[in-house]
């Protein structure tokens, strides 16, 4: 027996070793088959041995003349990296490109600083206007002073008794050539000289220029200019383009400096020379050009001339509450008040009293206070930062007034010092004005605040003095209004206004009656209850320990169409908060329709005409179903208005189903129907109104009218009584959605797998079939079997997709599948070890 049992082992102990190899080699084979993302494919580093045809593309596996798309991660392994040498030579070459680029990069940015400190200096925005043509200083007439000289053309007109005219161009000596007449040297002459000196020439020809024997001249000479010179100049000195130019001769000082540019960062805007014949003949200070519009200095230029421009002497910072800001350059001899002058002065918001200077000294900095008195007084240096502070967001005289006042607002102290003086101006106090508690909220020197009242009607009697206000005082004039509740009275019901259903809310008035309430909310309509119009009033002394105590008073009475009441009966005056219902009378019905379509002899709209009418009641009105109609198929559309709450449940409930396609879309309401439902407030709640089919069995209902089956018609009722259908429609988780031709031979399964069948999402168990006629059968389970609803022509067959719920269920049951298959085969293991230690 022992053997026996020892042989038993044995085997145990190798079955269990054989299974564990089994395992071992199985998970070890599917770990060689499954692709890991994150691994690297390798690509062959050669294609000699690769057959012919075969394309190698970047991140692609090589194949038969087509690529397969890989995802290829870097690797991080330092085996798998490639070391990267750098020849000497290389690593030279590489420095000094960085080296360039950041020389680059520094001088941009040392460009872009002198271009922002530019900026900011006052004149160099006259610079700036790239459109400026200074060639249309040659299109103005010649000025008298002019000076001719080489290259200049010259128009001579002679006419009157003699007519002559000439042009002559002055060559480079100085001279031009009169017809008849001779050389006459004119250059270094103005217009003026030049004619005259013309003039004599050409006098011994024409005698007419001058006259004589007694006679007057008859023949007159003009001299004009129609060609200019063209002159040389040179820009030295601290400018952005310094060099030489060509230039007309009618270029003045100024105009030159528009072709370099102006002065650059350094450059002085007040001290500019022209400089002719190696001495100083002109200074053109730029600063009366921008401030006054003109410049003593601006001279025209002539050839050869030289511009100078050096470096400032003088600038200072100006910053703060000014018109203009920025770096400005003084003189020697100017103060703080004309260097404001330059900036043009204070603004609105400058504090004008005194003035920061900070100053740099030969080691440290320091300020200084100027007053408004000193401006003139005091001197400016180089390197000065004048700041300009704003004024403080507070006033030195106001005081305010609020509440039942005319004219609330803020107002002078200097000339309301008094309380009586303040009311007065603000045009006295409304009617509404508690003149008992008027109160003046004051600020006290240690900022605390203070509540101080008064009672207007002793200070007006003189036994309280006017009181005195003081610099940020408030005060208050209460309104009686705000010491009551706002008060009103609410009607509701059979009354003609648009908020009846809702209630209108009217303001209280005294001594108000249910008959002027009714007229200012438009009267009552025709379907009011002129003997149910009640009152619900609040009780004001409700009895708190009485159990039934009575918490409010009914009052019902009886009106007439005209409003007035029985003269049997009291007047009734409302109070504050009362709530009136204007009850319809229960005699009193609107008409009520129903529509028939399809297949009956006269379709249409038609009335209801008794309370409990039904359908065949109706059908019978219409002449009867026509031979083509399919009483299967008959529907009942009716609309429903849902409370928000059943709106909701509802949504969850359609949300919850999980169709891929919308089945019907029954919540939506054509406008022009909702005309034919007789509540008002449909059109309100329409988001609330659903219209949804109703199954009916027209052909049981025809056959025994009045029966359970015969329902009761209501308002905006639709029968809809279809034509002989001979298809059906399968929609929902399915391969292919479509519509067949029915099949009587045909069962549930047969028509979905001529729509190609079920998915793996497909809920076979939740399946459902909607009829013809809006009657709707779902799939039964018996034990294992499912039973499908049967088909019939017109029905629609709906799929579901599972919902996550159900794939949810599936992996946890999965799970816990594993989990006792883990858990039996530990327990396998462990008995099996037992008996092994045992033997």
């Amino acid at each position: 027996m022992k053997f026996s049992k020892f042989r038993n082992t044995i085997r145990f102990r190798k079955e269990l070793a054989l299974f564990i190899i089994l395992i071992a080699s199985a998970s070890n084979g599917f770990s060689q088959t499954t692709t890991n993302p994150n691994q690297i494919q390798n690509v062959p580093a050669s294609t000699e041995q690769m057959p012919t045809g075969t394309n190698i593309t970047k991140d692609a596996t090589p194949t038969k003349n087509r690529t397969t798309a890989i995802n290829r991660v870097p690797t991080t392994t330092p085996a798998d990296t490639r070391g990267i040498t750098v020849a000497p030579e290389d690593a030279v070459q590489m420095e000094a490109e960085e080296q360039q680029r950041l020389t680059r990069e520094a001088e941009f940015a040392a460009d872009e600083a002198k271009v922002a400190l530019r900026k900011r200096i006052f004149g160099s925005s006259l610079f700036e206007n790239t459109k400026v043509d200074i060639s249309a200083n040659t299109n103005i007439s010649t000025p008298n002073n002019y000076v001719l000289g080489s290259g200049d053309k010259l128009k001579m007109d002679i006419y009157g008794y003699s007519q002559f005219t000439q042009t002559a161009t002055i060559n480079a000596d100085g001279f031009i050539v009169l017809e008849k007449a001779g050389v006459v040297n004119v250059a270094g002459l103005t217009i003026d000289e030049a004619e005259n000196k013309i003039r004599n020439a050409f006098s011994r020809i024409f005698i007419g220029l001058k006259g004589g024997a007694g006679y007057g001249a008859n023949t007159f000479f003009k001299l004009s200019l129609t060609g200019y010179k063209t002159i040389k100049i040179k820009i030295t000195g601290e400018v952005i383009a310094p060099g030489t130019y060509t230039v007309t001769s009618f270029t003045s000082l100024l105009n030159a400096l528009y072709l370099c540019g102006g002065p650059n960062e350094i450059g002085t805007y007040r001290d500019i020379k022209l400089i002719r014949g190696n001495r100083t003949v002109s200074t053109l200070d730029l600063y009366e050009v921008i401030t006054k519009g003109f410049s003593r200095g601006d001279y025209l230029l002539k050839d050869q001339d030289i511009i100078h421009v050096g470096p400032y002497v003088s600038r200072v910072a100006l910053e703060g509450n000014l018109k203009r800001v920025g770096l400005f350059e003084i003189e020697k001899n100017e103060n703080l008040q004309e260097a404001l002058n330059y900036a043009g002065g204070f603004n609105q918001y400058a504090y004008t009293e005194r003035i920061k200077v900070y100053r740099n000294t030969s080691k440290e900095r320091k300020i200084l206070d100027v007053v408004n008195t000193s401006f003139k007084n005091t001197s400016i240096i180089n390197g000065d930062s004048v700041v300009v502070e704003r004024i403080l967001e507070r006033f030195e005289n106001m005081v305010s007034i609020e509440g039942a006042i005319f004219r609330p607002g803020e107002y002078s102290l200097d000339s309301n010092p008094t309380l009586m003086k303040l009311i007065n101006s603000a045009e006295g106090l409304k009617d509404e004005a508690l003149q008992g508690r008027i109160t003046i909220i004051r600020t006290n020197d240690d900022l605390s605040i203070s509540n101080i009242s008064y009672n207007l009607s002793d200070i007006r009697a003189n036994n309280v003095p006017d009181p005195t206000l003081k610099r940020q005082d408030a005060v208050i004039v209460p309104s009686i209004f705000n010491l009551t509740e706002a008060s009103y009275i609410r009607i509701q019901g059979a009354i003609n206004n648009p908020d009846a259903q809702l209630g209108v809310e009217v303001p209280y008035i005294k001594n108000m009656t249910i008959q002027d309430l009714l007229v200012r909310v438009g009267g009552l309509t025709e379907a009011a209850s002129l003997s149910k119009i009640e009152i619900v009033r609040r009780k004001r002394n409700v009895e708190p320990n009485q159990l039934d105590a009575q918490i409010s008073d009914i009052i019902e009475f009886d009106i007439r169409p005209d409003l007035s009441v029985d003269a049997n009966q009291k007047m009734v005056t409302l109070v504050p908060y009362d709530e009136i219902f204007v009850r319809t009378s229960p005699n009193y019905e609107k008409q009520n329709f129903i529509t028939l379509k399809g297949e009956v002899i006269y379709p249409g709209k038609y009335g209801i005409k008794y309370k409990d009418e039904k359908i065949s009641d109706v059908i019978n009105r219409a002449g009867g179903l026509t031979p083509l109609s399919y009483t299967k198929g008959a529907t009942l559309v009716r609309k429903t208005l849902l409370t928000e709450f059943q709106r909701t449940q509802r949504e969850d409930v359609l949300k919850n189903l999980n169709l891929n396609t919308k089945v019907k879309d029954i919540t939506a309401v054509e406008d022009e129907e909702l005309t034919q439902l007789n509540d008002p407030t449909i059109k309100a709640k329409d988001k609330n109104l659903i219209t949804e089919s109703i199954g009916i069995d027209l052909a049981k209902i025809l056959e025994n009218p009045g029966s359970l089956a015969d329902i009761i018609l209501q308002d905006g009722d639709e029968i809809n009584i279809p034509t002989r259908l001979q298809t059906v429609r399968i929609e929902g988780e399915i391969l292919y959605p479509t519509t067949v031709k029915y099949q009587s031979d045909y069962n549930f399964i047969d028509y979905v797998s001529r729509s190609g069948g079920f998915t793996k999402k497909s809920s076979r168990g939740r399946a459902f079939i909607i009829y013809p006629n809006g009657s709707v059968d779902r799939t039964r389970k018996f034990l294992f079997v499912k039973i499908f609803p049967k088909v019939e022509p017109g029905s629609e067959i709906i799929i579901p997709t599972k919902t996550e719920n159900t794939q949810q269920q599936f992996n946890q049951f999965a799970a816990f599948i594993g989990t006792i298959s883990g858990t039996l085969a530990t327990i396998v293991t462990i008995v099996g070890l037992v008996q092994l230690n045992k033997k």
